[in-house]
């Protein structure tokens, strides 16, 4: 039902890099959702920091849309960062299941499981550990 990945990274480095990662990646930033100070504006505050981004790539919902408007139910696609028992998660809905409603259309199911697998790569670029190069010793050149 969830994908869920534990990084090493902070909430807030997530949180700094996403706009950028996911640009990188072809999706846009519809808007996101900073729970802790929603909710405390609520009176209803909660310890730890949660955030929901809604992201999209309108090339694809414009095509699903057209042939299947019941997904606008779970559309934009999200990605959630959480903390919990003092480390930060991301995590994602497993939409597999959910495209296999439209295996009727060839096309369009490739596409989609396509934009899937970029949205699981787009996550594994923030939260996989930051990869330092060391730089190149001048002897070597």
């Amino acid at each position: 039902m969830f994908i869920v990945k534990n990084t090493s990274n902070s909430i807030e480095s997530v949180h700094a890099l996403l706009e950028q990662t996911i640009a990188n990646h072809g999706f846009s930033l519809l808007y996101y959702y900073d729970f802790h100070a929603l909710l405390d504006e609520k009176g209803f505050p909660i310890e730890r920091k949660a955030f929901t981004y809604e992201i999209c790539r309108a090339s694809m919902a414009s095509k699903i849309l057209t042939h299947h408007p019941i997904f606008s139910a779970m559309m934009p696609c999200r990605i959630s960062t959480f903390e919990q028992e003092g480390k930060t998660y991301l995590a994602t809905i497993d939409m597999v299941p959910l495209l296999e409603s439209l295996n009727n259309n060839e096309e369009l199911y490739n596409e989609a499981h396509t934009l899937f697998n970029q949205l699981l790569e787009f996550m594994e670029a923030l939260y996989a550990p930051p990869i330092l190069v060391p730089p190149k010793s001048r002897e070597s050149e």
